[in-house]
């Protein structure tokens, strides 16, 4: 983590979230070298443990429904909504004692507000909720290493071509997002975000915009939740720029869906010799 945090160009930046499995010793390292980061936890490998503890204490027949309330809860969109989801699943699994004390005490009493959606719709995670794109880019590498038992070149030339492959993929969707427009992106409301920011946060954009039908404007209804964890404007924004007939303004997109170039770019004012 300390060697992490060395490569932060200004000392004095955090990542706004970290996330990880349930390593207890990582978390606590993450308090202590980045006390401001929020550190959530791996949505994909929670599911995956509660559902394997489900199938060793409950009976087939409700393991299905079991699970569905589990999910419930876990995408539970504010507290209230939290609160009646955990009860069906207490009363459904009332004779699995087992179980649902593992679910409260691994992971709901000390760690709800790291996965469950209630709390975490509130934190700017971008849409990184599992760790699973890191899993596969291990996953591949290993792939690509063959097994291990392999010398220094071997393993630094399978680690170069990895590396070259993900660039290679990640400048080619770049290039999609400048130059290809989908027919739904055609609109004039999208003029000042076509070319300018990634067609998945398009994508998003668009799917939010059909809740402008029954939000309207009103933000009680909408939540925000587009906004506060993905940094895109939510339905209720989308409701009142609709209402004016106005564009949809780029500096409403978070800076993370507007890079799309691999170059780094140069502060204004940086000593470059021009």
């Amino acid at each position: 983590m300390e060697k992490l945090k060395e490569l932060f160009v200004k000392k004095d930046l955090c990542p706004q979230v970290i996330l990880t499995d349930r390593d207890l010793a990582l978390m606590k390292v993450i308090e202590i070298v980045f006390p401001r980061s929020t550190n959530l936890l791996c949505r994909f490998h929670i599911n995956k443990n509660v559902g394997a503890k489900c199938k060793q204490h409950v009976v087939n027949d409700l393991q299905k429904t079991i699970d569905t309330l589990w999910m419930e809860v876990v995408w539970a969109s504010d507290e209230v909504e939290y609160g009646q989801r955990l009860h069906q699943l207490e009363q459904t699994s009332v004779d699995y004692i087992g179980f649902i004390n593992y679910v409260k005490d691994t992971w709901l009493t000390p760690h709800k507000h790291r996965f469950v959606g209630a709390w975490i719709n509130r934190v700017l995670h971008l849409g990184n909720t599992t760790t699973n794109r890191v899993e596969y880019a291990h996953w591949k590498l290993k792939q690509m290493l063959g097994n291990s038992i392999c010398d220094m070149v071997k393993c630094w030339k399978a680690m170069n071509s990895n590396l070259r492959l993900q660039l290679g993929n990640i400048r080619a969707s770049f290039q999609k997002s400048f130059y290809e427009v989908e027919h739904t992106h055609i609109s004039p409301f999208y003029g000042y975000l076509r070319g300018s920011i990634s067609r998945a946060a398009l994508r998003r954009i668009v799917e939010e915009l059909l809740r402008v039908d029954y939000v309207g404007t009103n933000r009680k209804i909408c939540g925000c939740t587009l906004r506060t964890s993905y940094g895109l404007p939510c339905a209720c924004q989308l409701g009142r720029y609709a209402l004016g007939g106005i564009p949809i303004p780029i500096d409403v997109v978070h800076v993370h869906w507007r890079k799309l170039t691999m170059e780094v770019e140069l502060e204004v004012g940086a000593d470059d010799g021009s």
